[in-house]
């Protein structure tokens, strides 16, 4: 086993994070994609986290969740090819589900640059994703999936008198 612990596979996340905000690219989209599909079943299995933790995962993870569809349909197709999404929990009939119907790459997103530093995030390939019948761009669900994560593990196990969010800012920018 490579990573032996939740936080040891938050980290990884954490660096293809990095990596996709330095330099927007499939290759580094689909480790994102794995690992952050992965971290469900890590957290779930970890009696270490908190109550809070694990109840902040289950609301991410729910078939509602246009972020969790992308997800785990994305890494489920990586995985297996010809996958088709599966409902565990039939409170949502399988058809409801938002499916993941094609992705788009091309060369020369310009990505978008982060005040005050200026720093430009996204750089790199455009990849857009069909689910549910609109497109949505594999960056900003990069960025949406990833605030899940740092909630989970950087900010819910604060105690709730004690807790700061970081604004957008301080997460893209993070070394």
């Amino acid at each position: 086993m490579l990573h032996k612990t939740t936080e040891e596979r938050y980290e990884k996340l954490k660096k293809v994070f990095a990596r996709l905000m330095r330099q927007f690219n499939r290759d580094d989209l689909d480790d994102f994609v794995q690992t952050a599909n992965s971290l469900r079943e890590w957290i779930r299995r970890d009696g270490s986290l908190t109550s809070d933790q694990k109840t902040a995962l289950e609301k991410f993870v729910v078939n509602e969740s246009l972020d969790w569809q992308i997800c785990n349909q994305l890494a489920n197709y990586q995985k297996h090819i010809g996958a088709k999404p599966r409902s565990r929990r039939r409170r949502m009939p399988l058809a409801s589900i938002p499916r993941v119907t094609d992705v788009d790459v091309k060369l020369g997103a310009k990505g978008f640059s982060v005040p005050p530093s200026m720093r430009f995030v996204g750089a790199g390939e455009d990849i857009s994703i069909e689910c549910g019948g609109h497109r949505e761009s594999a960056l900003a669900f990069v960025i949406r999936t990833f605030r899940h994560f740092h909630y989970i593990f950087e900010v819910a196990p604060i105690p709730l008198s004690e807790r700061v969010i970081p604004n957008l800012n301080e997460l893209l920018l993070r070394p």
